[in-house]
């Protein structure tokens, strides 16, 4: 039995820019987890989950016409599925010719695996694989804090150890990368990102079109080696002056719906520079651990994203995220919605010695209808190759 973890991630500036290719976003992993276990068993695979109720989803390997068929059927669930994953002989498929919407990312997660096995020559084994999280409420409603990509890091880090690959943290991160874009084509990936390396995070996300492409056409090895252009991924120092507050609104959002309203980048051209560049300036901040700069930061990226949601109409800014930010501001914290908005969680930033102001905040916030949820950061494990 192979057991491996996951954490869960906040955004803390970049939202929106970040699903450019090339563009920034700073990013910090909490104490929240995805767990997925594997063990070895007899007959075909089982994916278990006790996400959204829990349940199972039965697995085997196609052959000759029934790959095409199965990635048609798998591409019909999850919205894409590129023939590198599964239109190929011996492709990873569900037993019953589709795939459960709350399988879609531990499916795909299995099946990129599944091909890097193949392609390494590796005899594939039949395996029992299960995933719990705790990146929610105890009613099932979900903090917002990235359990897709919690869950999908999770079970790539379990099923390389069962397959002994020696998968660095950036194998790690492409592959569950290469797993989230044939489920939601234009996710940024910096959730994918916190949830490998941990800590405070600066990210740049890769061009996803470009991955997909290079893994059809030469296979997720050699995807694994090739440059992906736009990722760059660097750990930042965990600020010792301040402390970073959460609060969850208690309504879910969809990341891919608010994502799916954005217009074209040419029409978001002076937002994207804007928050590169306040990116940028908070990446330094934090590396400086000057918590007046990074307080400043965080107002402005609050702007950036005001001024983008008038302008789209994306509906990022709910009533009880103003009310967020109005009572942080109250107590002298710097705030914001964190992630895609439109409910979800928001984060304040306040000069940590401050008992008085943390308790006005938590009041304020709990009589805004807001719960502060008690996390920290997961600390980062470094980059390494």
């Amino acid at each position: 039995m192979i057991s491996c973890r996951a954490p869960g991630k906040l955004f803390v500036a970049g939202e929106y820019a970040v699903v450019e290719p090339g563009h920034r976003a700073v990013l910090v992993a909490v104490d929240r987890y995805a767990t997925a276990t594997v063990t070895a068993t007899d007959g075909d695979t089982v994916l278990a989950s006790d996400l959204e109720g829990g349940s199972s989803l039965r697995c085997r390997r196609a052959t000759g016409d029934q790959a095409g068929v199965a990635a048609s059927a798998e591409s019909a669930t999850t919205n894409s599925a590129p023939p590198a994953l599964a239109g190929h002989p011996g492709s990873f498929v569900s037993a019953t010719g589709s795939v459960p919407a709350t399988f879609s990312y531990l499916f795909a997660a299995a099946s990129v695996l599944d091909r890097l096995v193949l392609e390494r020559g590796i005899t594939p084994r039949p395996y029992y694989l299960d995933v719990t999280a705790d990146l929610g409420d105890a009613d099932g409603r979900k903090f917002g804090l990235g359990s897709s990509a919690a869950v999908t890091v999770a079970a790539v880090t379990a099923l390389g150890e069962f397959y002994e690959l020696g998968l660095s943290s950036m194998d790690r991160y492409r592959l569950a990368m290469l797993a989230t874009v044939t489920v939601h084509p234009r996710a940024s990936g910096g959730d994918v990102a916190a949830s490998t390396w941990g800590g405070w995070l600066a990210y740049s996300s890769p061009n996803r079109a470009r991955v997909a492409e290079a893994a059809e056409a030469d296979g997720v090895d050699a995807a694994l080696r090739l440059p992906w252009p736009g990722l760059s991924v660097r750990p930042l120092p965990t600020p010792t002056t301040l402390d970073l507050h959460i609060g969850w609104t208690g309504t879910p959002a969809s990341t891919p719906t608010l994502v799916a309203g954005l217009g074209a980048p040419l029409d978001r051209a002076e937002f994207l520079v804007r928050s590169d560049a306040c990116v940028e300036r908070l990446a330094a901040a934090v590396d400086a651990d000057d918590p007046t700069a990074i307080r400043t930061e965080i107002d402005c990226a609050r702007e950036l994203l005001l001024g983008l949601d008038a302008a789209e109409r994306l509906g990022v800014m709910t009533e009880r995220l103003a009310a967020l930010c109005h009572v942080a501001a109250e107590v002298g914290a710097a705030a914001k919605p964190s992630g895609a908005g439109g409910g979800d969680c928001g984060i304040a930033v306040l000069e940590n010695g401050r008992a008085d102001a943390v308790a006005a905040l938590t009041d304020g916030w709990e009589a805004a209808g807001i719960r502060k949820l008690p996390l920290r950061i997961h600390p980062s494990e470094g980059v390494r190759a």
